[in-house]
């Protein structure tokens, strides 16, 4: 090969998103430059800024200077280690910045170099916010229209009940007399039974999250169930798979959650065969899953939509708090539940609730 095509091999420069020779002007970089879309690349091994489009020297103008590796890396990757890791990369992540909401996707790139779109998503969070507050509103008259319901019902059983006793007073023997009074008592401990619901819907409000050992958790809680179900004819296996050491969760809430999702499991094998459950905790990402199984009736399709509604209940018994309580706990936990069911299949529910770290138990 003569000297000056070695030469002139060497010197062609391919390009890294086309790969192609690089004719000299990069035919991407008007694109990448006025994208409405910020893009920045990191060079983490050299502490570097490779790049930047316009976009985001408009986001940041007002405090941070073009290509500072500083105070960009600090601001989107906090943890430079974690977001190198397949759980941080390729998801959604947003952080407040003089008064803009700005949502930003991570991607590690092979050699060291960090790739980040950010996109201001304010008014998008703005319209979200509308649309919960709307949401808040209509759940919040479906929870009055049902508090509505649920105490009304036994007021004017009791008030009834009261009014033929008095009128009859007189008259009715004292057997009577009391089976009225009995009723009484009845309607009144229905109304106490809401009420205590109620005030497990606000309860946890503040809660301790702390790292709680997910053997020692699984330890205390079949003891709660364990005689109970007993006495009913169920079956409870445990398996723990590999998971984490540690649950990051609110002790008392995330017992309360457990022993609900239980308590409904059992319901449901009301009347069936050979009934069982089995209980069994897994990783799942950065969660720790703890999945209930029953072999019970299951949920009909069309009962599905409504599942967390307050007050909504299939059950004879049963003021329709319970999922809705569970939700909401989890919530405040940073964890989730999802339930899967089909009718006389038995039903699955999945509690989500993020790992600990030994090192800070």
């Amino acid at each position: 090969m003569p000297a000056e095509d070695h030469a002139n091999r060497e010197t062609i420069k391919m390009c890294p998103i086309g790969k192609i020779p690089c004719p000299g002007e990069c035919i991407y970089s008007n694109i990448i430059e006025n994208i409405r879309v910020g893009i920045i690349i990191f060079d983490v091994e050299n502490k570097s800024i490779v790049f930047q489009n316009k976009i985001i020297n408009e986001l940041f103008q007002d405090g941070i200077k073009p290509k500072d590796y500083k105070a960009l890396s600090s601001l989107l990757l906090p943890d430079i280690g974690t977001c190198q890791s397949p759980d941080y990369e390729c998801k959604a992540h947003s952080l407040s910045y003089k008064g803009k909401i700005l949502g930003y996707t991570v991607y590690h790139i092979a050699g060291g170099y960090i790739w980040v779109f950010l996109l201001d998503i304010t008014e998008k969070a703005r319209l979200e916010s509308i649309a919960e507050a709307a949401n808040t509103s209509n759940s919040i008259g479906y929870i009055f229209t049902g508090i509505r319901h649920e105490i009304g019902n036994p007021l004017n059983s009791l008030k009834t009940t009261l009014s033929v006793l008095r009128n009859n007073l007189d008259k009715y023997p004292h057997e009577t007399v009391k089976e009225y009074i009995d009723r009484s008592l009845g309607e009144i401990a229905r109304l106490e039974y809401l009420l205590r619901s109620l005030k497990s819907y606000n309860m946890h409000e503040s809660q301790e999250i702390q790292n709680i050992s997910t053997t020692a958790f699984i330890d205390r809680l079949l003891p709660l169930v364990e005689k109970d179900f007993e006495a009913r004819g169920i079956r409870i296996k445990t398996i723990i798979h590999p998971a984490p050491e540690w649950i990051c969760a609110d002790l008392r809430a995330l017992h309360q959650v457990v022993l609900n999702i239980l308590t409904n499991a059992a319901d449901a094998l009301e009347g069936r065969e050979d009934p069982s459950i089995v209980i069994s905790v897994f990783k799942m990402s950065k969660y720790a899953t703890i999945r209930v199984v029953d072999s019970g009736c299951g949920i009909p399709e069309e009962e599905k939509g409504n599942l967390f509604k307050p007050f909504y209940t299939s059950k004879n018994k049963g003021t329709g708090l319970g999922l809705s309580i569970v939700r909401k706990m989890l919530a405040q936990m940073n964890g989730a539940i999802e339930i899967t069911s089909l009718k006389d299949a038995g039903t699955i529910v999945d509690i989500f609730v993020p790992a600990g770290r030994a090192e800070s138990a």
